[in-house]
């Protein structure tokens, strides 16, 4: 009876904890909700396990030259119906599953050597009862590392949009992948009671995982350089904005004083006029002091400065070009928001809007700011004239100046997913919405 069971067991334990997971991992690109993800598996694995439990009623012997085969027959049908059900492009796909794959031989090699150098006669008794204690045993306690490594590593690394990048890094486990297939094609059993083995299941797994954490830590630290060349080119923006308000503050202050000083004499002129009745001679000595007033030329779009310099800077930038820039910001002095951050949020969006109406090239164009805050959610929106066609991925902006992703509207993803919140994008009739929330 025990026998039985452990043979209708071993198929369960090949795929289902190893595919779980995967499928777990891209949970918000499936195609059925997990739950039937669960039962397709399970199904498959019935399936399995019928026939290997048909195989082996000839005996352990005659099993063992079948079941390699079947193994790995059963292998590709999980992988065809894991492109089925998951919404993916196949380097991802292949990456994630080809990193099973190294974690199943792992688990599988492990039990392979305690098997074949500890208990060798046990088994001929109990073909599999070891093999799949061992099995469980080892998942177990392999479980919150390769768990914290896809949860982490890999879940924010499959966020990434770069098809350059992911045309080569599902190849990092493919190779170790094949290795260890070739390996599991002999014939010889006590080759499995070999510390080469044992070592070479260890070198797989941990040079796949390796190779693929620094990869993706260059990557991280590629971006974060990134990421602090802009918060220095916004704030050189935000600095010669400020200089500029500061060169008029003082223009204005120096037209101000001067004012001062000769208004004695415009008095009397202007009493001069009254004293002779001469209401045209007022009307137009009064034009021409107009005139020669200061100019208000001050902007206070926020009492934050950096947002407030920001601001100011696109929107000179924009009316040098003709076009109409409307902002509208309600937020506090002090923004919960960090001065990098908001910085290269607030300049991207509105770089790309500038941009995007320099490239119209018509007489009217326009953008339109608004920045509020509702409770603890601060909500930024710019609008701006579009008329051409907007390259989108799914829900992913490209870039209009390369190909592949655009670096503003990554960094501007990048840092709403930090507030816990998110960004999107979109074009409806002449124009194109950008909004964004963060959650503070």
């Amino acid at each position: 009876m025990m026998n039985t069971f452990m043979t209708l067991l071993f198929p369960f334990l090949d795929f289902i904890p190893f595919g779980l997971p995967r499928y777990w991992l891209f949970r918000d690109r499936l195609r059925i909700p997990f739950r039937f993800i669960v039962l397709v598996m399970v199904a498959i694995s019935a399936v399995n396990s019928m026939c290997f439990y048909y195989v082996n009623l000839d005996g352990y012997a005659a099993a063992a030259q079948v079941t390699t085969l079947m193994r790995y027959g059963f292998m590709g049908i999980n992988l065809v119906f894991s492109f089925l059900l998951i919404k993916e492009s196949f380097p991802r796909l292949m990456y994630t599953y080809l990193l099973m794959i190294a974690w199943s031989f792992f688990v599988f090699g492990n039990a392979n050597f305690i098997e074949s150098h500890f208990f060798w006669d046990f088994s001929d008794q109990h073909p599999y009862l070891i093999y799949n204690l061992v099995r469980i045993i080892v998942y177990i306690l392999t479980c919150p590392y390769i768990f914290h490594f896809l949860n982490h590593m890999i879940a924010n690394a499959l966020k990434i949009n770069d098809r350059k990048l992911w045309k080569y890094m599902w190849l990092i486990p493919l190779f170790s992948t094949l290795m260890g297939i070739l390996y599991c094609t002999a014939d010889d059993v006590y080759a499995y009671a070999t510390w080469q083995f044992l070592i070479s299941r260890y070198l797989m797994l941990l040079g796949a995982c390796y190779v693929s954490y620094i990869v993706l830590r260059v990557l991280e630290i590629s971006k974060q350089r990134t990421q602090l060349e802009e918060s220095l080119k916004y704030a050189d923006l935000s600095l010669q904005s400020q200089k500029r308000q500061m060169d008029s503050l003082t223009a204005n202050m120096e037209a101000t004083r001067k004012a001062r000083h000769d208004l004695r004499q415009h008095l009397a002129v202007v009493q001069s006029y009254i004293d002779g009745n001469d209401r045209e001679g007022l009307a137009e000595y009064i034009d021409l002091y107009k005139k020669e007033l200061p100019p208000d030329t001050m902007e206070l779009f926020s009492r934050n400065e950096i947002v407030n310099a920001i601001v100011c800077y696109y929107a000179a930038l924009a009316r040098e070009q003709g076009i109409r820039f409307d902002a509208r910001i309600s937020l506090p002095e002090s923004c919960p928001v960090t001065d990098t951050d908001i910085a290269v949020l607030l300049g991207n969006l509105l770089e790309n809007a500038v941009e995007a109406c320099i490239r119209e090239n018509k007489p009217r164009t326009e953008i339109h700011l608004r920045i509020t805050m509702q409770k603890n959610d601060l909500f930024i929106l710019t609008d701006n004239t579009c008329t051409t066609e907007v390259k989108m991925l799914g829900d992913t902006l490209l870039s209009s100046k390369r190909s592949g992703t655009g670096i503003g509207a990554a960094s501007i993803r990048e840092i709403a997913s930090r507030y816990r919140g998110a960004a999107d994008f979109r074009k409806k009739g002449n124009m194109f919405y950008a909004s964004v929330i963060l959650r503070l």
